[in-house]
């Protein structure tokens, strides 16, 4: 079993070497990075901590109001953070996000994080009652939404601090304070790492009752993450369209693998199947992530959606959610090319098994063989 874990590190090391995650630097840019790792563990905060150090001015997000650099998330999550702090929001504090994907999601997420507060997600199409019981048993101390979801948390949120993320006018009708102030107002001093790293708490798709929250640990080590990158080609410095909510376990695994990739990753409010590939096609995305029924509308479009548009960047098209049909996955890479991967897991354990685009030309709709270092079983009603 030594041995075996040995072997395990080893080949871990060297996929994230080849992945870009472990990369030549200067003797500076080491040292600062290893100290954001010491000091910030794998969280969201030392992501983007270590990226400002190693790669200041390349873009780290690209939506609808333009681009932001590393350096730039990293002293908006810190004037957010303040901010947050000075509100009495700290260590182990729960904090609701109810977002679609763009700037403010991340920002939220990382400022969350560097106070050692839990970031619990809400999915946005619940109802405003589940979000009320959502609430009423997750208990947190601020909800950060989008105003379009204003009437969703009313009942919610009375007694939480709130802040808005996204708002389509000049200023926000709300009135509460928006991101976009504390940004303008907060210090962009460096926080202290917290005792203990937040949690992430995503919720449960809720088929057997209310969807209730998964804690999830940030990993101790990238062995995990290297497993997946043994699998998916998943490479430092791309692009990644995120078309998958990351509110949810698929869309937020690619936010935090961008992290350890220093990936660009492409944000879209709402999708649309056709503005899906226009991103693709303008930005040059090597990945795509998407949930299978994205993948089915795609395909309902013309053929001349996808003849008249460049897609040829793409390297991976990652995804999860739910069962993929194999007449699909056949159709997806004989339309798009073999760079289809299909990984089957939950929200409680991340994933189980992966399969490539070989092994779904072999058994179209397989959810694949279990990365390295994963273990499955199967039981019966015996145990």
């Amino acid at each position: 079993m030594i041995a075996s874990k040995a072997a395990i590190a080893g080949k871990s090391i060297k996929v994230l070497a080849d992945a870009g995650v472990i990369a030549p630097m200067s003797p500076k840019k080491i040292a600062a990075s290893l100290s954001g790792t010491i000091r910030w563990g794998s969280t969201p905060a030392a992501g983007y901590t270590v990226s400002a150090v190693r790669r200041p001015d390349r873009t780290a997000i690209i939506d609808e109001l333009g681009t932001v650099t590393f350096r730039e998330v990293h002293l908006r999550s810190n004037a957010i953070a303040n901010e947050l702090n000075d509100a009495g929001i700290g260590p182990g504090d729960n904090v609701a996000v109810i977002c679609r994907n763009h700037r403010g999601f991340v920002d939220a997420t990382v400022a969350i994080s560097k106070l050692g507060a839990n970031v619990l997600y809400l999915n946005t199409m619940f109802a405003a009652p589940q979000v009320k019981e959502v609430c009423e048993r997750e208990r947190p101390v601020a909800i950060v939404y989008d105003e379009e979801f204003t009437d969703l948390v009313k009942d919610a949120s009375a007694e939480l601090k709130r802040f808005v993320a996204w708002h389509d006018g000049e200023k926000s009708i709300s009135g509460d304070p928006t991101l976009d102030e504390l940004i303008a107002h907060g210090s962009k001093r460096d926080l202290k790492p917290p005792a203990e790293p937040g949690r992430v708490v995503i919720l449960t798709s809720g088929t057997t009752g209310t969807p209730k929250g998964a804690n999830r640990k940030q990993p101790k080590s990238m062995l995990p993450v290297a497993a997946l990158f043994d699998r998916m080609p998943l490479r430092s410095e791309t692009k990644v369209m995120v078309a998958a909510p990351m509110f949810h376990s698929w869309g937020l695994a690619h936010f935090i693998f961008g992290l350890a990739l220093g990936s660009t990753l492409v944000l879209q409010r709402r999708f649309d199947p056709e503005a899906m590939l226009d991103a693709v096609a303008e930005h040059r995305c090597e990945v795509l992530v998407v949930v299978p029924v994205m993948l089915q509308r795609a395909l309902e479009l013309p053929e001349e959606a996808f003849t008249s548009r460049d897609l040829s960047s793409l390297q991976v098209i990652a995804a999860s959610g739910s069962a993929l049909p194999g007449p699909l996955a056949t159709r997806v890479m004989d339309r798009m090319g073999d760079v289809l991967y299909n990984l089957y897991g939950s929200t409680e354990v991340a994933w189980a098994t992966i399969a490539t685009p070989e092994d779904l030309r072999a058994a179209p709709g397989t959810a694949g063989r279990a990365p390295m270092g994963t273990v499955v079983k199967l039981f019966d009603e015996d145990g």
